[in-house]
């Protein structure tokens, strides 16, 4: 009787909840967050096992890296042209170089993405920013640093976070007003700084003046990077980074040059671009295109030869040197090489994808793959970031002064057992 009884106990337990907690977690770990929300509402011990710290660490280092492709709201009526009126957009791009547009139901119509940090987008509005993780669909709404309304632009901020505090933070460059109609329009000596789940912006004064935001900023391994002008160097220009952790700033010399700048910074023969590979901060040399807005943020046009440094070790080293092909074609910003392939755009609104075979190689046109056709998006305004899915909740910080939109919790456990 006692044995007939055992056996019909074991009949009716589910197989996987007799393996060791370590396997289930072992399984757990291999599945995307939109499994992960599901399975967790199975039973407590899975409920606890998906929701600590910990398990979320781990599964978003393990999550694989895709590629966004953003384009802005486009809005266009003119008396010469047919009215053309689209939200923004995004696509993203797998680690098999498929493409797949996004779900827009995180994003608004005038969503203008600025950063993408560890599963987490950052969105520029007029009066607010916008954190949301796409996996969860959570989002949360913050107050911009006072009095910022006027000359206020989505590439005047980014995102980071350090993977030794666990701590997100805004940065806003305060730039200098006098400077708004005097030709150099990025130059500011202080940054506001926002840690998620604070009450308020702080100001951090950079201990000599900044500029080139515009061009990138890039967040690598708990530090910010970005450009700035820097006299003493035979190319008038350095890279600045900024700790998330201490709050403290850094110059760092870029490498020595083959191509040198003029004298003047008015009259460059060298274009200069931040960007991230492999989770190295990168510097993209390339020849300055005097069509090219100098003060605006726009796509860079590879024209003959682009060189990409990386930073390793406190040294640089030329990662790629890429020879140009004679019809025109665009990379995005700021970030446009992954699993090493380089995405590129024509003026046709064409984006594809070239293989990067070896340290030295040339475009050829014939070994371009198509990858999709942005329609009537404007080309040179591409954005791309690095993504990867993540279940960091929102709801932890919703209790801050300045969120004036809390997320929508997640369902909570609905198993007792």
């Amino acid at each position: 009787m006692e044995i007939e009884e055992h056996t019909a106990s074991l009949s009716g337990e589910n197989p996987i909840t007799r393996l060791p907690p370590d396997i289930i977690e072992g399984i757990l770990l291999r599945l995307p967050v939109s499994s992960l929300l599901r399975l967790r509402r199975v039973c407590k011990q899975w409920w606890n096992m998906i929701s600590v710290p910990r398990f979320i660490k781990e599964h978003a280092y393990r999550a694989p890296k895709h590629l966004l492709l953003y384009l802005p709201k486009l809005s266009i009526s003119a008396s010469l042209h047919p009215k053309i009126d689209k939200p923004c957009h995004a696509t993203v791009i797998d680690e098999k170089w498929s493409p797949s547009t996004w779900a827009a139901s995180h994003m608004d119509p005038d969503d203008h993405l600025f950063a993408s940090c560890n599963g987490l987008l950052c969105f520029y509005k007029t009066y607010t920013l916008k954190i949301s993780n796409p996996a969860t669909g959570q989002c949360l709404h913050l107050l911009k640093p006072d009095g910022i309304l006027l000359h206020d632009f989505h590439y005047l901020y980014s995102f980071g976070f350090h993977p030794i505090t666990g701590e997100y933070k805004l940065v806003h460059f305060l730039r200098e007003p006098q400077r708004y109609k005097s030709g150099q329009p990025f130059h500011f000596d202080i940054i506001q700084v926002y840690t998620l789940g604070e009450d308020k912006w702080r100001a951090i004064k950079a201990p000599v003046p900044c500029c080139m935001v515009h061009l990138g900023v890039v967040n690598v391994d708990g530090a910010m990077y970005w450009l700035t002008e820097d006299e003493g160097t035979s190319c008038g220009m350095a890279v600045v980074s900024f700790d998330l952790r201490e709050e403290m700033f850094a110059l760092i010399q870029l490498p020595a040059l083959e191509v040198k700048e003029t004298a003047s910074c008015a009259t460059p023969k060298v274009a200069y671009y931040m960007t991230e590979i492999d989770d190295k901060v990168c510097v993209v040399t390339m020849s300055y295109q005097s069509h090219a807005p100098r003060w605006r943020r726009y796509n860079a046009e590879l024209s003959g030869r682009t060189d990409i440094w990386a930073l390793e070790s406190d040294k640089w080293f030329l990662k790629y040197s890429i020879q140009s092909p004679s019809l025109s074609r665009y990379v995005p910003q700021p970030c446009f090489v992954h699993r090493e392939k380089i995405i590129l755009q024509d003026r046709d609104s064409n984006v594809w994808y070239h293989d990067l075979r070896g340290k030295t190689l040339q475009i050829e046109h014939g070994e371009e793959v198509k990858l999709l056709h942005l329609g009537d998006y404007r080309f040179y305004e591409t954005q791309s970031y690095f993504y990867k899915e993540t279940l960091a909740p929102l709801s932890i910080y919703a209790r801050a002064a300045i969120v004036c939109a809390p997320p929508v919790p997640l369902a909570p456990s609905v198993a007792s057992n």
